[in-house]
């Protein structure tokens, strides 16, 4: 979302930090892998919980300095309760007015006044909407808190190169672990909410926050099945849009991210009500991992891998 750069020597890799109210996650991606494999190498990760948000600065700075990343690039995530996200029809400016134009277009969505928003935009493919107008994805976020990020994080001692959100982490783990030539489902469940994203190429089409709420022992609970229908009804809702509305080929696959103990079981359940196959995510195959790093760590650093895994030049305005 921000592209910063610095003129001094970059250190090796990149690191992805996301931080919420309850943990900090970090994880530092080599892409030069000295290994032979080709494969990029997730050198480092780790995950810290937090007793309050008011302890993140402290802890952040604490495994910059065990981990040994000081003056590595960072690509920071957003929290979700940082940003909103809007899809909306592109304005028919030229691109030196574009941004000024969606300012304009999207005023009365924001929650804050317009001039105190930092704004960004990534597109919805070319050939998504045939026949209708262009649409842009518009990212939305307070500048005071761009402004805390880039405080936080070079008090930590790391470089910000970008601040992303986590619609794009999810975007570059499918980009690099999975086949979506055509078209791809994946979903990230968890407690507080859960994102998928249907992309086509590389490219992301569609994402969709998913409200239904899943615990870790959902399955074990007694309305395990009236939570299934409810999460199969909207994430079939979504297929739908992607076919009907965007005027794309159907779905073949859907791909979950890994959860802390019921994945393959999960994907099994959801499987027997769906009409297309449920599979997990293993990231391993495609990416060599440090021998030292925890599978539950892993598992539960899929955002932060994701920003560390970001791989574009591009520089936002």
């Amino acid at each position: 979302m921000l592209k910063l750069f610095s003129k001094n020597k970059q250190s090796a890799g990149l690191v992805g930090l996301s931080v919420a109210d309850d943990r900090v996650l970090i994880a530092q991606v080599l892409r030069d892998n000295s290994r032979g494999s080709g494969a990029p190498l997730l050198e480092k990760c780790s995950r810290q919980n937090l007793e309050s948000s008011s302890q993140a600065r402290e802890v952040i700075t604490a495994l910059v300095d065990s981990m040994e990343l000081g003056g590595a690039n960072c690509n920071y995530v957003l929290s979700p309760r940082d940003y909103n996200l809007y899809m909306i029809e592109a304005p028919a400016v030229e691109d030196s007015e574009l941004r000024s134009a969606i300012r304009w277009k999207i005023k009365d969505l924001l929650d804050m006044p317009v001039e105190d928003a930092a704004i960004d935009i990534f597109p919805v493919p070319d050939d998504a909407f045939r026949g209708r107008a262009k649409m842009l994805y518009v990212v939305a976020t307070p500048k005071t808190r761009v402004e805390a990020i880039i405080d936080l994080v070079g008090r930590a001692d790391l470089k910000l190169q970008s601040i992303d959100v986590p619609e794009l982490a999810i975007r570059n783990i499918t980009q690099q672990f999975l086949d979506d030539t055509n078209g791809l489902a994946f979903i990230d469940l968890r407690k507080t909410g859960s994102t998928m994203n249907l992309s086509r190429n590389g490219e992301l089409y569609l994402t969709r926050k998913i409200n239904t709420q899943l615990d870790a022992d959902v399955m074990s609970s007694r309305d395990w099945e009236t939570q299934r229908d409810r999460l199969v009804l909207e994430v079939q809702r979504s297929l739908d849009y992607y076919e009907s509305q965007m005027a794309q080929d159907p779905i073949s696959q859907l791909v979950m991210a890994p959860r802390a103990s019921d994945s393959h079981e999960m994907a099994a359940s959801l499987s027997e009500v769906m009409s297309i196959p449920v599979s997990v995510l293993d990231i391993s195959e495609k990416i060599d991992i440090a021998e030292d790093i925890d599978r539950d760590v892993k598992r539960s650093c899929m955002v932060a891998i994701g920003a560390a895994l970001r791989n574009d030049k591009a520089v936002a305005a």
